[in-house]
């Protein structure tokens, strides 16, 4: 069996809330490795939103989510993977802990998030993800594939302020909480992998922060262009082949299925920050929470925020 993986972000560039990176992994018989998750699972999930059917749409999150499909293409796909795992997913906090990224005392200094749970899902209904689970169920077990797991990493405000003081890049705040996740799969899984990873930015060469995060292996380069950078991962009778590639949620399902879940998350934590503000400040529209807008909800909650004494660091990013 071979481990495909994907990671993909949600939230590198916004002024407001957490940046939310999140790894996805199957289990693929070998001699279908080279396989599309799309064709192998094309009896349940579908990439286009045209012509789907009763099948569950797994494409890039930018493409399923706007202000007028809102959260439920999203949540759908999300909650439903995690329902074939049998993973019970009724709360936000339950949803948390099903991707291990549930860490109370991180969000404890936050009003808006601590002690928050709310029922999920917010858009659509239970029934139907359980019947996109077991649509999912049949077509994993007719290709001999297992979902192995979703893992998320969130970091909120605070977090990825203090990070950015200490590396003074952002984009290093980005690799290093890819490479906990890719330390993760690494760890998890003895049998050969095959990693893409969304990617970051303008860099090209990762081969020395591939070795800083796993550094008891060896890192053979493979390629490095704009387009995509590809290492060798080699470690006894195993390897890791690591592409970071541009676009990579458009070519790899496991990628874009990362993309929906980073998505999903930030925007339920998103929801808990709009919705403390709105109770405190009546007509306030909702924000995303990105730049030019970001700035209207700041002025508009400029006064409530100084009368509680909410500081700047849990609020805005400095990146």
């Amino acid at each position: 069996m071979t481990i495909i993986a994907g990671i993909d972000e949600a939230g590198y560039g916004p002024l407001l809330g957490p940046m939310v990176v999140t790894i996805t992994a199957f289990d693929v018989p070998d001699e279908k490795a080279n396989c599309s998750l799309w064709d192998l699972l094309n009896d349940a999930v579908s990439n286009d939103l045209k012509g789907k059917g009763q099948r569950l749409t797994v494409r890039d999150s930018k493409r399923l989510y706007n202000a007028q499909k809102g959260l439920k293409p999203l949540e759908n796909a999300a909650l439903s993977f995690l329902w074939s795992k049998d993973l019970k997913t009724t709360s936000f906090y339950q949803l948390l802990k099903n991707l291990s990224c549930h860490h109370p005392e991180t969000i404890a200094g936050y009003p808006w998030y601590a002690r928050k749970d709310y029922p999920l899902p917010l858009t659509t209904n239970i029934s139907t993800v359980l019947n996109y689970a077991d649509l999912l169920k049949y077509a994993l077990n007719k290709q001999g594939v297992q979902f192995c797991y979703a893992s998320t990493c969130v970091v909120t405000v605070h977090e990825f302020n203090e990070q950015v003081r200490v590396t003074g890049n952002k984009s290093v705040v980005l690799f290093n909480t890819c490479a906990a996740l890719i330390s993760r799969l690494w760890n998890n899984f003895k049998s050969n992998i095959s990693l893409i990873v969304d990617k970051q930015g303008g860099r090209n060469n990762y081969a020395g922060l591939l070795k800083g995060c796993l550094p008891k292996v060896d890192v053979k380069i493979l390629k490095e262009s704009a387009k995509v950078s590809t290492y060798e991962v080699v470690e006894e009778q195993r390897k890791m082949e690591i592409s970071f590639v541009e676009k990579g949620e458009d070519t790899c399902m496991a990628v874009a299925l990362a993309s929906i879940f980073s998505k999903y998350v930030r925007e339920l934590f998103m929801h808990l920050e709009n919705q403390y503000w709105l109770h405190l400040v009546p007509n306030l529209k909702p924000t995303a929470g990105y730049y030019t807008d970001a700035l209207r909800f700041l002025s508009q909650i400029a006064d409530v925020r100084k009368k509680k004494a909410i500081q700047d660091n849990i609020v805005i990013r400095i990146k």
